[in-house]
């Protein structure tokens, strides 16, 4: 194989530098304060107009015992897809959850903030039991990536116990939307897009840590090293190939000190999530496809 003269290695980093900087420039900076006012005032105008499902149908439809009668999408493993797009199919699918409610301090309207995931064209998307689960809420609504602002339609199933929810979106346009991985092995290279404190899309990556049994609930759980925080409910966790592998639901702080009931020294943060088998628990049949649990 020839040597790389030293103008050729100066050429090769020039040009590498210049693809580096041509794809952050076509990457328009996120505004938070913009998206979150977008929320709100999308929000505020279907809740002026009155054409809305009521908030207190929506919780009792979260709250029902019911299942999907119906599968969902399975990627396939022969799809390759490029890096670059596998994250920007993910943000383009991914939904900044919100409701309307009013603080005992003041006559305006507030908006709370979390993930979500379009797993259909039509609509459904995945978010987390919690997310949905407040007796205060006004209005359910739902924010896409280009700013459209959309009520909950409706809750086609859900569980308490395994914090997911199945929501239909009110839309009659074709939504982009990922498919669900067959299953995610301990090792496999995820990424996450959420919403961490109101800092919307962001990407972090890690890999599929564990699968553990949550203390109290004795419910599956998938543990990743990809980070995540408050606000982040409900977003998704995808493999290399861009497919949903579960949906951020908790975090648990380790700490090595204790004193005077006073936590110190943090030491590490365990990165909770909602496995492939609860998700496909909302499900009446799993698809054909459907190989694995996790």
């Amino acid at each position: 194989m020839p040597r790389l003269t030293s103008n050729k290695l100066g050429l090769v980093a020039f040009l590498t530098l210049l693809t580096l900087v041509t794809t952050l420039r076509a990457q328009s900076p996120v505004d938070d304060a913009l998206l979150k006012r977008s929320l709100l005032e999308g929000l505020t105008d279907i809740y002026d107009s009155g054409n809305f499902p009521a908030p207190a149908a929506i919780r009792r439809q979260l709250n029902r015992k019911n299942k999907y009668d119906g599968s969902f999408t399975i990627a396939s493993p022969k799809v390759k897809i490029e890096s670059a797009k596998r994250y920007e199919n993910a943000r383009k699918a991914t939904l900044v959850m919100g409701h309307l409610y009013l603080c005992d301090k003041c006559d305006n309207w507030h908006t709370t903030t979390a993930g979500g995931v379009i797993i259909s064209e039509d609509g459904l998307a995945l978010t987390n039991h919690h997310v949905l689960a407040f007796e205060r809420a006004s209005i359910y609504g739902a924010m896409t990536s280009d700013g459209k602002v959309y009520a909950i339609e409706e809750v086609l199933a859900a569980s308490k116990r395994d914090d997911v929810a199945l929501v239909r979106i009110r839309t009659d346009e074709k939504l982009p939307f990922v498919s669900m991985a067959s299953s995610a092995p301990i090792g496999t290279p995820v990424f996450a897009v959420s919403h961490p404190d109101s800092h919307f899309y962001t990407l972090t990556k890690g890999y599929v840590s564990r699968y553990s049994v949550s203390p109290s609930l004795k419910i599956p759980r998938l543990e990743v090293t990809a980070d995540f925080a408050r606000g982040s409910s409900g977003s998704g966790i995808f493999n290399e190939r861009g497919s949903l592998v579960g949906l951020i639901a908790s975090t648990k702080s380790i700490y090595y000190d204790q004193e005077n009931n006073i936590q110190t020294n943090l030491q590490m943060v365990i990165k909770s999530c909602v496995p492939l088998s609860g998700i496909n628990a909302l499900c009446s049949k799993f698809p054909s496809d459907y190989k694995s649990k996790d």
